[in-house]
């Protein structure tokens, strides 16, 4: 129960609760979908929303036909943004469904366990270098904030060093492991550099 997740993307023309001067960002603890979040992209149109259900609220939801679990979605959409909320995409994904997590699709800490223990997530054992959305120090969750977290751990290693997937016991690469050596560096195009 504690990684039971359901997370759904509601797509519309616009992001019309701009106009109302809302954030898109709301927190309903007692209501099937607990948390919303704008997740429009900085240009602009479409409006996104990302909104979740958590624990035994996503597992009810995961019970319940695609079509019911739409209309009870989106219901509990209307309530908080008016008859506005019915979207023109809709997309979910139950976590707690994934054959290969489970649920949950972040790790989630408790209360002091980043303040004191924090660096001893990305700081290297031997020839391990940690790098995964829950060392990631932006985007952390997010698939973005695992690649922010590749980027610096693959410039520790250096050129031509081991990406190991698995090790075995004896500390010898398995079968899974790969050689990789990182992408040189491209001088960015004049059009795309930042402004001096």
């Amino acid at each position: 129960m504690p990684g039971a997740v359901i997370r759904v993307h509601t797509v519309y023309p616009e992001p019309f609760w701009r106009e109302q001067r809302l954030s898109g960002q709301t927190l309903a603890p007692q209501s099937p979908v607990s948390v919303t979040i704008d997740q429009t992209p900085r240009s602009g149109p479409p409006g996104v929303l990302s909104t979740f259900a958590f624990g035994p609220g996503a597992l009810e939801m995961g019970r319940l036909e695609p079509k019911e679990r739409r209309d009870v979605w989106l219901k509990a959409l209307a309530e908080r943004f008016g008859p506005r909320a019915q979207p023109a995409g809709y997309l979910e994904a139950d976590w707690s469904a994934e054959p290969w997590s489970l649920g949950g699709m972040a790790g989630r800490f408790p209360p002091g366990a980043l303040t004191n223990y924090g660096p001893a997530l990305r700081r290297p054992v031997g020839r391990i270098h940690w790098a995964n959305t829950e060392t990631a120090t932006l985007m952390h969750g997010l698939m973005e904030g695992a690649v922010r977290s590749g980027e610096p751990a693959g410039g520790r290693r250096g050129a031509g060093s081991p990406v190991i997937g698995h090790a075995r016991r004896d500390g010898r690469a398995s079968r899974y492991a790969r050689w990789v050596r990182p992408p040189r560096r491209r001088e960015r195009p004049p059009s795309l550099r930042p402004p001096r």
